[in-house]
């Protein structure tokens, strides 16, 4: 059971949670430019002209190879810009079909059936910053192959042998014809497909989509490559972050929790030894404890609000319980997990002091993790150590409130003292009818300034053994 000193770590834990985190501001707002495609490939330097070597090149070639590497360092653009062109681009066409490399972007949506990377030479390796770039092929329903140049595909995918994963891009025409073929894969490798590819295309990034209840609203899974484990939120986890609260409006607490199928084994969300969020990030789960604080946090940026459809979030710290842990010699039976939810049910308390029992469907994020001072003696006096502890981001629609009951007898002596009320009241009333009129008013008055306003019943919580 837990007693006063479980009580007091959660109290020590909550006040080192707060201390860690954004205490309702945006953490990941930024401020974004704006402009049209083609003014920004200009500005970039890596327009139409400036790409006539990979056009006009017959096979892939040294100088094709080099202009490519300007455009990869180029293309990334902030994500409200990336946002209005792709609901403005057009879809690649079908195999056979005119294309116009332009300054514009088409959109590739398909089925990626082969990655591999292509290697760099030492100057052009210094430039881009990495050794490689991934080529990656996509074939879309009605039979289009495109080649996706860009520098990281998904790194859960498997290189060098053949796949099939729903993926998409937001690609820059280069050329219909000249493309690179990885060479120089392992022993065992998988040779790179012989069909000519009909599209070739730059892109920032690849999209994937598993068949997931979370990939199933849309969300990105190659987001998570650029999640930051063991951190608070940092800017590398702003697009999945706030892909996921979008994904989360898509769906509801009860679909998530029908995918979980039963309760949440808590001990590898929370043990880091465990290694589960590498295979398992995006999984549904189902988190049920006390929330000690719930705080509303403003979105900042403009484009996120769109992007989430809201102008906030809600932080909750849900402390679940757990067998007999030991964290760092400090032995305990409950542990804070971080919820961000975008709303709380209806009429469920917010703040900092609080004390309501929750039920939070959604969906594992990261590890989220945060220092604090704990006592530790040294020669016989108590000083403050500074430590560092991680614990699980889950994102979700909705915080899940269970009111607290009164308990039975407590409901009997409430409805026992309303019954002595209204007989007292009759009484009173009674009397004032023997007195005529005018005693009767008097008495009715004075009973009516003798009584509140309103009488709010109110049971005290009950200590019990998850509080």
């Amino acid at each position: 059971m837990n007693g006063p000193t479980t009580r007091w770590r959660r109290s020590l834990v909550l006040a080192v949670l707060v201390a860690a985190s954004w205490g309702g501001r945006d953490p990941l707002a930024d401020d974004r430019p704006a402009g049209d495609v083609a003014s920004f490939l200009v500005l970039r330097e890596i327009d139409q002209p400036r790409r006539v070597a990979i056009e006009s090149a017959a096979e892939w070639n040294s100088e094709a190879e080099a202009t490519l590497v300007k455009i990869l360092q180029r293309i990334d653009a902030p994500a409200n810009l990336v946002a209005g062109w792709r609901a403005a681009a057009a879809p690649a066409p079908a195999a056979g079909g005119a294309v116009a490399i332009a300054d514009a972007l088409v959109v590739v949506r398909g089925r990626a059936t082969f990655v591999a990377p292509q290697k760099l030479s030492g100057e052009l390796a210094e430039r881009l910053g990495k050794a490689s770039y991934d080529v990656v092929r996509i074939v879309d329903d009605r039979g289009l192959v495109v080649d996706v140049l860009t520098t990281a595909a998904p790194s859960s995918w498997a290189r060098w042998r053949q796949i099939d994963e729903p993926a998409g891009a937001l690609g820059l025409p280069l050329s219909l014809s000249a493309a690179p073929r990885p060479t120089g894969g392992p022993a065992d490798a998988a040779s790179w497909p012989e069909a000519r590819p009909g599209l070739v295309v730059a892109a920032a990034g690849i999209g994937w989509y598993p068949d997931t209840l979370l990939g199933k609203q849309g969300f990105d899974y190659g987001l998570f490559d650029s999640v930051v484990d063991g951190q608070k939120l940092v800017r590398g986890d702003t697009a999945g972050f706030y892909a996921a609260l979008a994904a989360a409006g898509r769906t509801d607490s009860k679909a998530i929790a029908n995918a979980v199928g039963g309760p949440t084994d808590f001990l590898p969300l929370i043990d880091p030894g465990r290694k589960w969020f590498p295979k398992h990030r995006g999984d549904p789960v189902v988190i049920e404890g006390a929330a000690l604080r719930a705080t509303r946090v403003a979105i900042d940026d403009p484009f996120r609000r769109q992007e989430v459809g809201s102008d906030h979030y809600w932080e909750l710290y849900v402390f679940v319980e757990t067998p007999l842990l030991d964290i760092d010699g400090r032995m305990q039976n409950s542990f804070p997990i971080v919820c961000c939810v975008r709303e709380l049910s209806p009429g469920m308390p917010s703040g900092d002091r609080i004390n309501e029992s929750v039920r939070v469907p959604g969906f594992a994020f990261k590890r989220y993790a945060y220092t604090f001072e704990a006592p530790a003696e040294q020669g016989g006096t108590v000083v403050a150590e500074t430590e560092k502890q991680q614990t699980t981001l889950v994102i979700g629609p909705r915080a899940i409130w269970t009111p607290p009951a009164a308990d039975p007898a407590s409901r009997k002596i409430a409805l026992i003292a309303g019954i002595a009320a209204v007989a007292a009241l009759a009484a009173v009333f009674g009397l004032g009818l023997l007195y005529g009129t005018w005693s009767h008013n008097r008495t009715i008055q004075r009973s009516r300034a003798e009584l509140p306003d309103r009488v709010d019943i109110r049971v005290d919580d009950v200590p019990s053994d998850d509080r």
